[in-house]
């Protein structure tokens, strides 16, 4: 079973699946290399372009991709503005969707071995975005029932925009987290 760690969480895939850490550095102590993200699209001082967490190939004849963004922000201050951080997050995941598969295009064209099984992008793969958010408890301060329903919104109001934009471009959007919006196809550990 594929597992890999993000955030202080594992997220541990079918073993039929084909899923990798797509924006990791290189590890010295191992001789491992960066991955195709850091060792090319972010190499000689590009900037702008970002990636996903993690990258999925999902089994099956139809070619089906997953691209995951990982934010684990239960240490943020509770009494931070969400509907800004919420518009980050939006503004973030449509960057990295695109930088992603723009660096897929890339990989495919040059035969990248680490990335062969993503790198499908010709042959019209279905592509899934999914947002993993975990956020901090509403602050104790905020507990007007207004306030309460207005924040818990927040996060309905980011699912629903992301799902209308990504919709757009073809590609279907999942916002899950450890509590009640846990995926169905995989499952994730929180090791803090």
């Amino acid at each position: 079973m594929p597992t890999i760690e993000e955030n202080n969480l594992a997220f541990d895939f079918p073993p039929d699946w084909y899923a990798l850490k797509y924006d990791h550095d290189a590890e010295p102590a191992s001789g491992e290399p960066a991955g195709f993200y850091r060792r090319i699209i972010l190499s000689d001082g590009v900037q702008q372009v970002r990636g996903m967490d993690i990258l999925c190939r999902l089994p099956g004849e139809t070619k089906r991709l997953q691209l995951i963004e990982v934010k684990d922000e239960r240490k943020r201050d509770p009494t931070a503005d969400v509907a800004l951080r919420h518009e980050e997050l939006r503004q973030t995941m449509l960057r990295k969707t695109l930088g992603t598969l723009a660096s897929l295009v890339l990989a495919e064209r040059l035969g990248d071995a680490s990335l062969r099984p993503m790198a499908c992008l010709s042959q019209q793969p279905l592509v899934e975005v999914v947002l993993f958010l975990e956020e901090p408890p509403l602050a104790p301060a905020r507990t007007t029932q207004l306030r309460k329903v207005t924040e818990k919104d927040r996060k309905i109001i980011l699912d629903q925009k992301l799902t209308a934009k990504l919709y757009q471009w073809g590609i279907p959007f999942f916002l899950y987290d450890l509590d009640k919006r846990k995926p169905a196809l995989w499952q994730v550990r929180d090791l803090a």
